[in-house]
């Protein structure tokens, strides 16, 4: 009974085609069917969600694939930004960061570097333009952001401390005497207001106090390393003084917090100028144009060095450069200073 039972229970196996049990199966495949049937069933119906879903996924995959070597050349670019941060080749790094956000305008990091290499390039407007375009912005790169303000803390040397005199001195003018006795008098109380003592030195340079420009420019630098400005206008006293030297050692204190820094460049240059090293001071000044060929101080520079070296058409050119700048902004001082050396008026060397 028992073997009876087993028999009764065994699975009845098909044969023939699965699905219809037609008998003439198509040979070569594991499930047997017929050719009707696998005909049928190759081409079962696929929901409209399924389909539209595949579409999406496929146009995903489109999007991704035309956008990557974008993302890519930007994570590149952005990349040797920072290494060029990171060797104080600032120029670089803004040019670099500059094509990062024309893709990318809302990328925060990118934006934070951009201020870092604007500030280090001694653009303050630039700074205050990419603040305002980040304001409101979020981030959770705390390094980063603490980098910013530790750039940004160096603006307080261009602000005078006490508001009150910033607004009573602006009333009078930068050459006369009455300009100097206010700053004396002011500087005399507030020592520690280094705008104030830099505006002081520099104005005594204009005036061609070097000595007064030396000694208050000199003590400003020692206490204040990274205050550029100061740097720069004491590397000129120096170059004026004769000091060339020291000028120099100035200049490249400052391409070291600034391996681009054109200004300094353009001012080595002038003292090779004034030790008749023609051909090298031509190399130096261009290397400051092509570092910044809209600064007025590599244009100056450049006209200068082609002077010195006999090449009339290139200084010709250069000048009327410089000219063009003089009329963007109104001030003509260093065209007219390229004037009374070409014309013999002023003795250079």
């Amino acid at each position: 009974m028992d073997e009876m039972n087993e028999e009764a229970q065994a699975p009845v196996k098909k044969t023939g085609c699965h699905n219809c049990v037609n008998p003439e199966t198509e040979p070569g495949y594991l499930t047997p069917l017929c050719r009707e049937c696998r005909k049928q069933l190759s081409r079962y119906p696929v929901l409209n969600s399924v389909k539209w879903a595949a579409a999406g996924v496929a146009l995903l995959f489109l999007i991704s694939a035309y956008n990557l070597p974008r993302y890519l050349k930007a994570g590149v670019t952005y990349q040797r930004a920072l290494k060029a941060e990171n060797t104080h080749h600032y120029v670089t790094e803004k040019k670099l960061l500059e094509k990062v956000l024309q893709q990318f305008p809302d990328n925060f990091e990118a934006g934070a570097h951009y201020i870092i290499a604007s500030y280090n390039n001694d653009e303050p407007e630039v700074v205050d333009s990419m603040l305002e375009k980040m304001s409101g912005k979020q981030n959770e790169n705390q390094d980063l952001i603490n980098k910013v303000n530790d750039v940004l803390d160096g603006f307080r040397y261009l602000k005078l401390i006490d508001t009150s005199f910033a607004a009573s001195l602006s009333k009078l003018d930068e050459k006369s005497p009455e300009y100097e006795q206010a700053l004396n008098t002011y500087c005399s109380k507030r020592y520690n207001d280094v705008c104030a003592r830099f505006m002081l030195g520099s104005y005594a340079y204009n005036q061609g106090n070097y000595a007064k420009a030396d000694s208050v420019l000199s003590k400003l630098v020692q206490e204040t390393p990274d205050f550029r400005y100061a740097m720069l206008w004491l590397a000129n006293t120096y170059r004026e003084e004769k000091q060339y030297d020291k000028a120099i050692r100035v200049y490249n204190d400052i391409l070291l917090q600034n391996a681009e820094a054109s200004y300094a460049f353009a001012g080595i240059a002038k003292i090779m100028l004034k030790q008749k090293q023609d051909k090298e001071a031509l190399k130096k000044a261009m290397q400051a144009y092509e570092l910044e060929p809209e600064a007025i101080s590599s244009v100056y520079t450049l006209s200068l060095a082609y002077h010195f070296n006999n090449n009339i058409q290139e200084r010709d050119r250069f000048y009327k450069k410089v000219k063009s700048l003089a009329d963007a902004d109104g001030d003509y001082s260093s065209a007219n200073e390229l004037t009374d050396i070409f014309n013999g008026k002023t003795d250079y060397r």
